[in-house]
């Protein structure tokens, strides 16, 4: 990774002029057109008043990535809820996202929560990867179409499929997994007592050469994913396996507290983080 120049500087957003800063780097990380909504200003004032988190990365001066989120609970389990974490597409790769969410991680800690939970698109394997592997989070939980057919930012037309995850803030950051088999887009192979699921490393790329196809493998995808974790199985990571296929790695989780496991199953509310990074 190359070093961060000028130096990266993590914070609270607290001023009206670093909120509208703010919503501006959402919509450049997103591709937001001028007219698509995106989050308030007003709403991230009121968060970071209120047990919310609401941090940005600066270079300098500048604003390059935000994030924020809430609290949640669920069952007597309360947890924060991380909604974004956007990166300027200028910084991206540099980092930034990885500094926003350890900050955002010792800001929940100082509150003494000790977990959060967010979602992705899990065709985004890029995201995938930074979730479970370099961050440790487990995929626990997979919502198909969450927000309804997508109408703004980068797969218009496209279902809003999400894989939320759990991050145990009290585990050691990172969660190294063993290199996987190749295994097809779309497709599963066991290996070692875990399951393989194979997907596109750059979905950008199959969208644009063959949107049919990329429809048709985001439904084989969302059918591997829900039978999976309905079956017990959990995603703790998401690697590089050739130039074009990175692949997913299911592993059996029996829950300590039996009765509770499909209630456990589905987050409370209808949030859910958005990354670019």
């Amino acid at each position: 990774m190359p070093p961060l120049s000028p130096q990266l500087t993590v914070r609270p957003l607290t001023t009206s002029a670093e909120m509208r800063a703010g919503v501006e780097v959402y919509r450049a990380a997103f591709a937001l057109a001028a007219t698509d909504p995106a989050v308030s200003p007003r709403l991230l004032a009121a968060l970071q008043r209120n047990a919310g988190s609401v941090l940005g990365a600066f270079a300098g001066e500048d604003l390059v990535g935000f994030t924020y989120g809430f609290l949640g609970s669920e069952a007597g389990t309360v947890y924060h809820y991380s909604q974004v974490a956007a990166v300027r597409p200028d910084w991206q790769g540099r980092g930034v996202g990885r500094a926003l969410k350890l900050s955002q991680r010792d800001y929940v800690l100082s509150t003494g929560v000790t977990r959060m939970r967010w979602a992705f698109d899990p065709v985004r394997t890029r995201n995938a990867h930074f979730n479970l592997d370099v961050l440790g989070a487990t995929g626990r939980w997979f919502e198909r179409d969450f927000y309804g057919v997508e109408d703004i930012g980068r797969d218009p037309g496209m279902r809003t499929d999400r894989l939320i995850v759990e991050w145990d803030l009290l585990r050691p950051v990172g969660s190294p997994a063993p290199p996987p088999a190749y295994t097809g887009w779309g497709t599963t192979r066991p290996e070692d007592g875990d399951v393989l699921l194979g997907a596109p490393r750059d979905w950008d790329g199959l969208v644009a050469r063959d949107r049919r196809a990329a429809s048709r493998l985001r439904d084989d995808l969302a059918a591997e994913m829900r039978r999976l974790i309905d079956r017990g199985y959990v995603a703790i990571s998401c690697l590089t396996c050739t130039d074009d296929t990175a692949v997913y790695r299911f592993r059996y989780e029996r829950r300590a507290r039996q009765g509770r496991e499909t209630e456990e199953r589905r987050p409370h509310g209808r949030d859910a983080e958005e990354r670019a990074s």
